[in-house]
């Protein structure tokens, strides 16, 4: 039998007690190895296991390694914080559960993330020191419909760090939020993050499933693939720095926190924002829209990037007597500011489920749009006559001076 060194830390040979996800991806165990219930954390939800999974947190930091959360409900009543003490670099914690439907961090936070990670000094001098991998694998984090302030996950500072099969839910505000710290440096770059994120859902959230805090570059060259944004009422994701990749993901009913729920304002699938520097090479392959409330994709910045082979499909989902969302593309979003320069639109689909009148491609505030290409979409129309295929591009005047270029096969007889 496998004994358990007082500090909590498993000894030797303590591999075997993991969940056996870790031994299939290949990845031997460094630093240490901590199960939280032998650190006093209670895995039916009755006591705050707060104490616990921080203590943890401190005790694998310095070295980097494992925490182990063995299936449960773990209830958080304040922000666990993994910082970085020093000002070099620091090796990574990976946060084990059990599965995403095994071990659950239940939120009991009025105001802030259940994790806050921050792998930059809190105080200057500060360069690029960092978090370097660990992350989060096999768990839940639920917020009970907290308030608009109750978050997932808040990094900053965290690089090649990965995100796998979890699940974020019913927290009141974001799933996950990226952020800089330019107090502590002004350069952008030195309190960024880039992480993998795969196979992980962010559903009936209060706010976005993934929201970019800043516009100065705070997330760039993050990885999602096959990820599930659904019922994010403020939207799917909101992407404010450069070379985001977005692989085979949904984006299905943004706008909304559940089936009954109002709806928001304004909501859209996924939303470029930004500056026209920072919202650049993005990619979005293989993904679906499904009747999110606005628009399924919004660009108030967006430059040199591509969106191709995406099915967009547009019904009521709710039946609330109307079809959702009523545009499929918004280019040049929110002001006359906007900027949408070398963007490819490539053998999208888009599919009409129920009568209604909706608007595909809206060229909004078109004068600061430039060099877009359509090509090969294919179109599903249930009533040609309640589909406007594109609006705003004015082909014959200022589209063709301004790069516009349509190449879609015409209607039949038209």
């Amino acid at each position: 039998m496998l004994g358990r060194l007082g500090t909590g830390v498993l000894a030797a040979g303590a591999s075997q007690v993991l969940p056996r996800t870790v031994a299939a991806q290949g990845r031997p165990p460094v630093g240490r190895i901590v199960d939280v219930q032998s650190l006093g954390a209670d895995s039916s939800g009755r006591e705050d296991s707060a104490p616990a999974l921080q203590r943890a947190i401190d005790e694998v930091a310095p070295t980097g390694g494992i925490i182990y959360l063995p299936a449960g409900r773990y209830r958080i009543a304040r922000t666990l914080v993994w910082q970085n003490r020093g000002t070099g670099r620091a090796p990574g914690i990976t946060f084990q559960g059990d599965g995403m439907h095994s071990t659950v961090l239940l939120s009991a936070i009025g105001s802030g993330p259940v994790l806050r990670v921050r792998g930059t000094p809190s105080s200057a001098p500060a360069g690029t020191t960092f978090f370097w991998g660990g992350g989060l694998r096999d768990l839940t984090i639920e917020g009970g419909n907290g308030g608009p302030e109750q978050h997932g996950l808040d990094v900053l500072g965290w690089y090649y760090g990965e995100i796998e099969n979890c699940n974020f839910v019913r927290l009141g505000g974001d799933g996950i939020r990226a952020t800089v710290d330019l107090e502590l440096n002004a350069n952008p770059d030195v309190t960024s993050s880039d992480l993998f994120v795969r196979g992980v859902w962010f559903e009936r959230l209060g706010g976005w499933g993934f929201r970019d805090m800043s516009e100065v570059q705070g997330a760039p060259a993050w990885l999602w693939d096959r990820c599930v944004f659904a019922l994010c009422r403020a939207g799917g994701a909101l992407v404010r720095s450069s070379s985001h990749s977005f692989t085979k993901c949904s984006f299905s009913g943004c706008g909304w926190q559940d089936e009954r729920s109002p709806a928001a304002q304004v909501a859209y699938g996924l939303f470029f924002d930004g500056s026209a520097t920072t919202s650049s090479k993005q990619w979005v392959e293989g993904c679906e829209f499904d009747a999110n409330l606005t628009a399924h994709i919004g660009a108030r910045f967006l430059t040199s990037s591509t969106i191709v082979g995406n099915r967009f499909i547009f019904n009521d989902r709710f039946g609330r007597g109307r079809i959702n969302p009523p545009v499929g593309i918004e280019i040049g979003s929110g002001d006359a500011g906007a900027r949408v320069l070398g963007v490819a639109f490539q053998r999208n689909f888009f599919r009409f489920d129920i009568p209604g009148q909706v608007v595909v491609f809206d060229f909004a505030n078109s004068a600061n749009v430039r060099d877009v290409e359509i090509s090969g979409s294919v179109f599903s129309e249930v009533r040609p006559s309640d589909v406007t295929r594109y609006r705003g591009q004015d082909p014959a005047g200022r589209g063709a001076a301004y790069g516009f270029v349509i190449t879609d096969r015409p209607r039949e007889g038209g």
